[in-house]
């Protein structure tokens, strides 16, 4: 097994997220502002899952799962952040760390997506803007402050790679049901905070639905699938108790993999986000200067490595050609 394949899927994270293949060059008006995390949220993190002070049991925490996923099926548009931290050793993986945030917007129907992405791959910055319509999906590299513009087929597939808590939050919710009976809840100061911690088969369930974006998860040898055994996870849903849209997730684990039989890597994985102006964004536009962008060549890479995986780009050299990893 080569070394990338022994690796996080790195490049795959970041299409699902920003639906930002690193593909090339790539000015106009700046995505939507980061969404600072609801208020409360940050002391909820410091003193990890510890209830909230004054908080009481809300209830049905099923129920509220529920009527998240039914208010945000309702809302068309939306702001987001997405916060992604993995880190990959032992074993016959090579030790990797890779961190990547998302501040943007969504129109649903149909879908469109604006945000930008800051990504760190063991100690690599990388900055890209990425602007995603119906037929078209558009990239704009700071450093080279020009865009590039991809072809319909390369943006549907990228549409069919994102993330349902990027795309979809409703879906995300409905996948959260399925936590069930380990799920509980409490109330404070206008929120609801929905949480679930173990290790059991509904765990790992819930879990492998978020890795099919974060670790390309579909992509991997079944036998590798098969091998992945969950050591811990804890995961949060803070919702609006007068309106119950999501305002916020969190989801931490820690598992082992095997790329090759008998040699387990330790992945541990930081997944968090948010959710703001729901109904409430401006509309998604695409720049003149976007618009009027050449078509980038497709990834050059190795097609047995990456079958179905469209982002394999590293370094940028202008508009003629990809390198790949």
């Amino acid at each position: 097994m080569s070394r990338r394949s022994k690796r996080l899927s790195f490049v795959v994270v970041i299409i699902v997220f920003a639906a930002a293949l690193a593909l090339t060059a790539c000015g106009g008006a700046g995505p939507a502002e980061p969404v600072a995390a609801p208020s409360g949220v940050a002391e909820q993190r410091e003193n990890g899952d510890a209830p909230l002070s004054g908080t009481t049991v809300a209830g049905d925490a099923a129920a509220l799962i529920e009527q998240a996923r039914a208010a945000m099926s309702d809302v068309g548009r939306y702001a987001f952040t997405l916060h992604l931290v993995q880190k990959l050793g032992g074993g016959a993986a090579a030790d990797s760390v890779f961190e990547v945030t998302n501040a943007g917007k969504v129109e649903r129907s149909p879908l469109k997506l604006d945000q930008t992405i800051d990504s760190v791959q063991d100690g690599d910055k990388s900055t890209l803007r990425a602007i995603l319509v119906p037929n078209a999906y558009y990239v704009y590299d700071p450093s080279l402050e020009e865009w590039g513009k991809l072809s319909s087929e390369q943006a549907a597939d990228i549409a069919r790679t994102l993330s349902d808590y990027q795309s979809d939050p409703a879906a995300a919710l409905a996948s959260a049901s399925s936590l069930g009976a380990g799920l509980s809840s409490v109330s404070e100061a206008g929120r609801d905070v929905v949480r679930y911690e173990g290790k059991g088969p509904e765990a790992l369930a819930f879990l492998k639905h978020i890795l099919e974006g974060t670790l390309d998860l579909d992509s991997l040898d079944e036998e590798v699938q098969r091998s992945i055994r969950l050591k811990s996870l804890s995961a949060s849903f803070t919702l609006d108790a007068a309106t119950h849209l999501p305002l916020a997730y969190r989801v931490e684990s820690e598992m082992t993999i095997e790329y090759e039989p008998g040699l387990p890597s330790e992945l541990s994985q930081l997944f968090e986000g948010t959710y703001a102006k729901h109904g409430a964004t401006e509309a998604i536009a695409v720049p003149k200067a976007a618009l009027e962008a050449p078509e980038l060549d497709p990834p050059i890479d190795d097609p047995a490595a990456t079958e179905g995986d469209l982002g394999t780009l590293d370094d940028l050299d202008g508009l003629e050609g990809l390198d790949s990893y």
